[in-house]
């Protein structure tokens, strides 16, 4: 430092010492000045939530497997796939779950099981063509071991 004042000492390493005041600077600008600082450096961080532009622009859709209580059937996931994939859509990751919506415990009814996919969101359209729905439109939607 060059003067013999006391200094406050923002921040310092091994090699370089910041100071932001001397003992003459008032404390009723650096306070607020610093507390504006502190909560500007916090923001910009992981969210947690879906990350680089909702996973670089893709969409998730479903599309029911089609089985049935008491007796199963239906399509499985990597069939399910397959129609994606006839559409000329790009599967980015496939994974089973359910509608989350009430079954009555009758034979026969639908079960609620369903394919989710990941894709791009320019080839929502074609996805939608081949019969599958934006993931968004099933709030209770929930993944699920496939079997």
């Amino acid at each position: 430092m060059l003067d013999s004042q006391p200094a406050y000492i923002l921040w310092w390493s091994d090699d370089i010492v910041v100071t932001i005041a001397n003992k003459d600077t008032d404390m009723r600008i650096l306070l607020p000045v610093l507390a504006v600082a502190s909560l500007a450096a916090c923001g910009g961080g992981d969210s947690g939530g879906p990350d680089i532009e909702t996973r670089a622009a893709g969409i998730k859709v479903f599309k029911a497997t089609g089985s049935l209580q008491c007796s199963g059937g239906g399509l499985s996931l990597s069939a399910l796939q397959a129609q994606l994939t006839a559409a000329k859509v790009q599967v980015r990751s496939a994974e089973c779950g359910t509608d989350g919506q009430p079954v009555p415990a009758v034979c026969g009814v639908p079960d609620g099981k369903i394919g989710i996919f990941e894709l791009p969101i320019a080839e929502e359209a074609a996805a939608a063509a081949a019969g599958f729905k934006p993931l968004s439109t099933l709030p209770g939607a929930k993944t699920a071991p496939c079997s």
